[in-house]
């Protein structure tokens, strides 16, 4: 099935680490209502909680991107998924505010891999052309298992109380590490599995990019500083590529947090009916970023322009998003709240789907470092937006004004994203040449 596509087996692998790893971050979601109700915590309090997780996993993106370029991602994927896989455990046993703040913010350190580690083996591993539309096909593993488990996690919480889907959840990922360390290298050079013309293939489209040519040499050890520096001319593209992820994060990890608290709390969702709910924004947003990856490398393909392709294409999504959220609480109908609901996550995953792939191609040398970088300015909202959203919901008794702020940071995205997102222009030698032949025996 994998003949001479063996790149595509290990984006699905990683696919399916995103789609464990971003279930364990909904689940404590899920379980808001009985959570709450068992400890007797506030809105504000229960923010806390929501946030501890990110407390956790922004310092060490940066420290897992930078090991990731110094000791390769298959050995810092398989610590980072052990740890926060025992952690999604010992959540089901805390006991206390304290308890489920420290648990929580353990299970965020194991998490810190998840994105600079992912771009550093799209980058490894495929080919310049393919990066969005693999990275769209990786990450949309991040809101496929969302989508997927909110109406069985929803169930089973009904059913067998909120501390199963802990221990289910904390079993599949050490699960994963066993096919992981046994099928994945860290590049397609030294990989049994792969096939010596699908391997030829792409290095040679490797080294057709002018800037991985003379940025990357995957055998020799870059330090610290050299990792981490931005070369002067492409600065203001990273620094907009930043606040572009940074906008992302705080609309995503806003709707991660609360959307299950909003549509129970405000909405008035039992269990069931919320994770049926939960399943349509997070389907938009799987297509968004999957569908939106292969039309901005189509764009990049029939322009040969990056500011079409990257700039223009994520700052529309973000318009778009903006103007669906700021509408969401306005809409008296449940069902169309959650329609709208649905086109502002596709949008907004659609555009978080842009910042990954301009990372690869402006800085490919340094993509697991930087990558931890990009991370950091993702995940940073992580601690704030659910914090925030908590003491509105506490002095307001509504949600409201929560997503009007959203509104406005996507806004900011908007324009930041239009007026200074200017990826490197496409090259002549990065044209590709046919892939490999597929041959079946």
């Amino acid at each position: 099935m994998f003949k001479n596509k063996f790149r595509w087996f290990i984006i699905l692998f990683l696919s399916i680490l995103m789609i464990i790893n971003f279930v364990d971050r909904v689940v404590i979601s899920l379980a808001t209502e009985p959570i709450m109700e068992e400890f007797g915590f506030s809105a504000s309090q229960w923010g806390w909680v929501l946030s501890a997780f990110f407390w956790g996993l922004v310092p060490f993106s940066f420290i897992a991107g930078v090991g990731s370029d110094k000791f390769g991602p298959k050995k810092i994927y398989t610590w980072g998924v052990v740890v926060w896989s025992f952690f999604t455990v010992a959540t089901a046993g805390a006991w206390s505010l304290i308890s489920f703040f420290i648990a929580r913010v353990f299970f965020g350190v194991g998490e810190g891999p998840t994105q600079s580690n992912g771009i550093k083996v799209i980058s490894n591993w495929v080919s310049p052309k393919e990066y969005s539309r693999a990275y769209g096909y990786a990450f949309g593993g991040v809101f496929l298992g969302p989508a997927i488990a909110a109406p069985i996690l929803g169930w089973m919480i009904a059913q067998f109380g909120w501390r199963m889907p802990f221990y289910i959840m904390g079993a599949l990922g050490f699960f994963w590490v066993i096919g992981w360390k046994k099928l994945f290298t860290d590049r397609p050079d030294n990989n049994k599995y792969i096939s010596e013309s699908e391997k030829k293939w792409i290095l040679e489209q490797q080294q057709q990019n002018q800037v991985t040519a003379s940025a990357k040499s995957s055998g020799e050890k870059k330090s610290v500083k050299e990792l981490l520096s931005i070369p002067k001319g492409v600065r203001k593209v990273i620094i907009a590529n930043w606040w572009a992820a940074f906008c992302f994060g705080y609309a995503l990890f806003f709707l991660m947090t609360w959307l299950p608290g909003y549509l129970n709390i405000q909405r008035g969702f039992d269990l069931n009916s919320m994770g049926i709910a939960l399943m349509f924004p997070w389907l938009g947003a799987a297509v968004g970023i999957m569908l939106g990856g292969r039309i901005a490398d189509y764009l990049l393909e029939r322009t040969g322009s990056r500011k079409i392709a990257r700039a223009y294409w994520c700052a529309g999504s973000f318009a778009v998003s903006t103007i669906a959220m700021f509408f969401t609480v306005t809409i008296e109908s449940a069902t169309l709240a959650i329609l709208v609901l649905t086109i502002a996550s596709m949008a907004m995953a659609s555009a978080g789907g842009v910042v990954g792939p301009v990372l690869a191609e402006t800085l490919p040398g340094q993509a697991g470092a930087q990558g931890g970088v990009l991370q950091v300015f993702q995940t940073l909202p992580g601690i704030i937006a659910p914090v925030i959203t908590g003491y509105i919901v506490e002095a307001t008794q509504s949600f409201n004004n929560a997503f009007y702020l959203t509104s406005i940071v996507l806004l900011s995205g908007v324009i930041i994203t239009f007026f200074f997102l200017r990826p490197p222009h496409k090259q002549k030698e990065e044209e590709v040449t046919t892939e490999p032949t597929v041959v079946l025996h």
